[in-house]
């Protein structure tokens, strides 16, 4: 059994039979028990978790590019590798720092012309005050706290996004270095830890069973990553020819919201149009025509060919488990609703058949 092959895109398609065996299904409903708890801990600690997440994402998405390195470079020694490995970073770090510099330069033009469209505000808010006078005392009051409560609620928000967008950066700072240690220079060793902490007689369903979690959440990862390259891609590369500023910051942004299903490309779509208007309403036209070529590309292309080959899940229980985790955890939920199920589904499927080989059906 834990020697089998199975492809991606048909793996659990043959129906088990079901056991009646009543210590099979109390098993298996302590495993089930075990991984609601687990995904609960989860999302309880989502701040982390998430860092943890993209952690695992950017790991894998450097594995991928240093086994491509190394399969183009075979014919160089170590130490030519080593610089071509320096020089391509260097380089890369470069190029993204200059863009980063003109992206911001752009922006504060933009933001720096605005000073009519400012006065124009400043000059309706104070219209709209001095039409309040005219009305009774407890209108004017009502509407005054209620723009206080805006103002006030912007600022919170404010706060709160500065906090947590440190908390991140520490978190990052502490935690990378010790992922990146683990995966790449102690990996084999914990592997081997972990192997030898597994039961003798389990070792052939564990490794499968380790080695089907891996690779179908990898696969799922990695090709939702290239998806977002792909759109992010699309999406600067439109934007900039449209003459649109900030180009290159809208294009990533489009790229990691388009992971939020459904919503996620529509608030994509509300910052170039919003910059584009104050352009003028032809490039705000363009923008929004940039996103939806980008979601046609999507649909058409990069969803069928890269997403659905890697995954094999019925569109009913998508949308449904995309609801249901949106509703309990929100974005991340619905972002993770997917590789979730996938990873339960492998060890719910391989955790049964073990069960029934261990539990066989009591003699009538």
């Amino acid at each position: 059994m834990g020697k089998t092959k199975t492809t991606s895109t048909n793996l659990y398609q043959v129906p088990l039979p079901l056991t009646t065996s009543k210590r099979v299904w109390l098993a298996m409903a302590g495993i089930f028990a075990a991984l609601c708890a687990i995904i609960m801990t989860l999302f309880y600690f989502s701040e982390l978790f998430i860092v943890i997440l993209f952690g695992l994402c950017f790991i894998a998405l450097l594995n991928k590019a240093i086994k491509i390195f190394n399969k183009y470079t075979g014919q160089y020694t170590r130490k030519q590798k080593q610089v071509l490995a320096i020089a391509g970073v260097l380089l890369t770090v470069a190029i993204c720092g200059y863009f980063f510099i003109t992206q911001i330069n752009n922006l504060s033009d933009l933001f720096s012309d605005l000073t009519g469209l400012q006065d124009m505000i400043l000059q309706g808010t104070q219209l709209f005050l001095d039409t309040l006078s005219v009305l009774p005392d407890a209108v004017t009051n009502w509407v005054q706290n209620m723009i206080d409560s805006i103002v006030n609620s912007i600022f919170s928000y404010t706060r709160a996004f500065l906090s947590q967008a440190l908390f991140y950066i520490l978190a990052i700072v502490l935690l990378y270095p010790i992922m990146f240690k683990m995966y790449f220079k102690d990996g084999e060793r914990l592997k081997k830890v972990i192997n030898s902490a597994v039961p003798k007689r389990f070792e052939n369903e564990f490794a499968y069973t380790a080695n089907a979690v891996l690779t179908q959440s990898n696969n799922f990862f990695v090709a939702k990553i290239i998806e977002s390259f792909g759109i992010a891609f699309i999406c600067c590369t439109g934007f900039y020819l449209i003459g649109l500023p900030g180009w290159l910051f809208l294009g990533i942004l489009a790229g990691l919201l388009n992971n939020v299903p459904y919503i996620g490309p529509i608030f994509a779509t509300i910052p170039p149009v919003i910059i584009g208007f104050v352009i003028g309403w032809k490039v705000a036209l363009l923008a929004a025509g940039v996103c939806l070529i980008a979601q046609i590309v999507d649909n058409i292309y990069l969803v069928p060919f890269m997403i659905s080959s890697k995954v094999s899940v019925n569109p009913f229980t998508t949308v449904l488990l995309i609801l249901i985790f949106s509703q309990l955890y929100g974005a991340l939920g619905m972002i993770l609703s997917i590789p979730i199920y996938i990873i339960c589904k492998i060890i719910l499927v391989e955790s049964y058949k073990l069960l029934v080989r261990l539990f066989p059906e009591p003699l009538s």
